[in-house]
């Protein structure tokens, strides 16, 4: 029997990976929220109530007696989360991940990416922060802490979906498509790109957990099937029944956007076309194969919002930033176009 903890257990990587050990017989799951008990799992689950930022001393003392095979910590973003996770499970696992991201990487030499790319993102301080996280944790793991490291990729779920550039949800980019509007594109729309659906992602990472031959590893988890912007923006057109009509403005202009700050979440993240290598993980779990394919994963997102509708949630100021940006960008296309 493994005695596991995960540090979260709600996000869209982390539930269904929650739901993965929690039906695994050889598996005592517990969980460490802010909120105690979690929906849609069974009662066999066990919950440590806590705010492992907010008051690591909690933690501490409720898991003073305890020990675990494997922590599994989705939430550590910065070096003070990464030494404050490590004072609290030192001597309290055999195994702690390190949810981390292929966002840590330098991306601009190299489109095929496996654990041995450089790190460097130039752009993004997300990127940067769980740079020195990692870089953290392996030099701890030199000092006896027991560390595996996980890199996503963009992963989504049943209430969001991977798109370009969007406002404060997805459905500020289906409500445009809805009304018969352009949506902006980065680049032109060609750059490879591989999403992750989240129940795709679990069956990939689980057997990582518990495996002592992990420790001191760094494995790529992802659905490694790649596509172009365009082809998930065609899909999820054709899912609406709505023509798709794409405006492609380069990266290097979104940069400059005084409103939003695409430099990090697409410079730093979506830009570079990408091919991911993930035989360093099948190695645990050969038998892997992804099931949801982008298509299938969009219809599942339109779907849970037709369940849902209170999640439709419009965004007028992406709408309006989005109708001057195409127009004023049009302007000056048309411009230039004149000159050459």
């Amino acid at each position: 029997m493994k005695k596991v903890l995960i540090v979260g257990g709600t996000g869209t990587i982390s539930e269904p990976v929650a739901k993965m050990l929690a039906k695994d017989k050889e598996v005592e799951l517990y969980l460490l929220t802010r909120t105690g008990a979690s929906n849609g799992l069974p009662n066999t689950v066990k919950y440590i109530k806590a705010d492992i930022k907010a008051n690591p001393d909690d933690v501490k003392e409720q898991i003073k007696d305890m020990s675990f095979d494997s922590v599994i910590d989705f939430i550590i973003m910065n070096l003070e989360d990464a030494r404050n996770s490590t004072d609290i499970f030192k001597n309290h696992t055999r195994q702690f991940i390190l949810i981390s991201t292929v966002d840590a990487l330098d991306h601009r030499f190299n489109c095929l990416v496996d654990e041995s790319m450089p790190y460097g993102n130039q752009y993004y301080d997300y990127g940067q922060n769980k740079e020195a996280v990692e870089k953290y944790f392996l030099d701890e793991c030199k000092r006896g802490f027991p560390v595996t490291i996980v890199r996503p990729t963009q992963t989504y779920s049943k209430n969001r979906i991977p798109l370009s550039i969007k406002g404060k949800s997805c459905w500020s980019v289906v409500e445009r498509m809805l009304q018969g509007k352009e949506v902006i594109i980065h680049g032109d729309g060609q750059g490879l790109w591989a999403s992750t659906h989240a129940e795709d992602f679990a069956p990939l990472f689980c057997p990582l957990v518990g495996r002592k031959e992990a420790i001191g590893e760094i494995f790529q988890v992802m659905n490694p099937e790649p596509m172009t912007w365009d082809m998930i923006y065609q899909n999820l057109a054709d899912l609406l029944g709505v023509e798709y009509k794409p405006v492609y403005i380069s990266t290097y202009l979104l940069d400059e956007s005084k409103v939003y700050g695409w430099k990090g979440s697409i410079h730093g993240d979506k830009h570079f076309s990408c091919l991911f290598d993930i035989s360093k993980a099948k190695q645990f779990c050969p038998e892997y194969s992804p099931k949801i394919d982008i298509r299938t994963g969009l219809k599942m997102f339109l779907d849970y919002m037709d369940e849902n509708p209170q999640l439709k949630v419009t965004d007028p100021q992406f709408d309006e930033w989005c109708d001057k940006t195409i127009a004023r960008y049009k302007e000056c296309m048309g411009e230039f176009i004149k000159d050459i």
